[in-house]
């Protein structure tokens, strides 16, 4: 799949049918892989902060455009094809084109009784057979644990392991722990779960086209978001207009 790089670091130049497609055929290899959601954040920090991350990125298989901001930069410097997908849309739309089918499903993160919730909406609501899920103790994992957490999702068959351990942690996190899956695809998708139950409320249609569903977040959890945003935001709005100056986008 064609990529460009904003400072860096990998974004894939995909919409959400070509993501999904290329999600399913990477599901059904023997080889294990796996996809970030890069968002504004995400290539700010890769950038200025964490060469880890950065490379997490840049090796995932497939490296998701979670914003419009991103998709905008994109078509403003002439590169087709790109289109907003974001985790929750992501996931619910892989869940409903592998309804009914043996494909499974495996998450990891958040708490064990948000995780049950999230089992039953999966099955009860697109038909998506769930394979099991864990809850690792908060905080950086272990070795060991993450071991006994490979070992569960080996043991189960998944093919889809859906990871919410939050943005940063959980690429780096996919990118240490891929080599110990036999197969299937990991996706780092945040706070998915929560959207997806309802437990954070998504920006209406129209806020989310016009790249502002980062204000309506952090009206409703200007604590949490707040600094993150502050922190980022701005330098990605300065990043946009070097990438806009310069007359060509790397891509590969």
């Amino acid at each position: 799949m064609k990529c460009i790089y904003i400072k860096g670091v990998k974004v894939s130049v995909c919409d959400l049918e070509t993501a999904s497609s290329e999600a399913l055929r990477l599901s059904r290899l023997d080889s294990p892989s796996y996809i970030c959601v890069t968002d504004a954040g995400n290539i700010v920090n890769a950038y200025r902060n964490s060469g880890e991350l950065r490379t997490a990125i840049n090796d995932s298989a497939i490296s998701l455009p979670d914003g419009r901001p991103i998709s905008l930069l994109a078509n403003a410097k002439g590169v087709a094809g790109m289109g907003r997908v974001a985790g929750p849309d992501f996931m619910e739309n892989i869940f409903r084109l592998t309804a009914g089918s043996d494909s499974s499903h495996f998450f990891i993160g958040d708490t064990e009784q948000t995780l049950k919730r999230l089992s039953q909406l999966a099955n009860k609501r697109f038909n998506a057979k769930v394979a099991g899920y864990i809850s690792p103790p908060f905080g950086d994992t272990t070795g060991s644990i993450d071991e006994e957490i490979m070992k569960s999702v080996n043991s189960s068959g998944a093919r889809f392991v859906w990871v919410g351990l939050g943005g940063g942690k959980q690429e780096i996190w996919m990118h240490r722990n891929v080599r110990h899956l036999n197969k299937g695809i990991m996706t780092g998708v945040g706070a998915a779960f929560r959207f997806m139950l309802g437990d954070i409320k998504r920006a209406p249609k129209a806020m989310q086209s016009a790249g502002l569903e980062w204000l309506f977040r952090l009206l409703q959890q200007p604590g949490k978001m707040g600094m993150r945003y502050a922190s980022t935001l701005p330098l990605f709005a300065v990043y946009t207009i070097q990438e806009l100056l310069t007359n060509k986008m790397k891509s590969e």
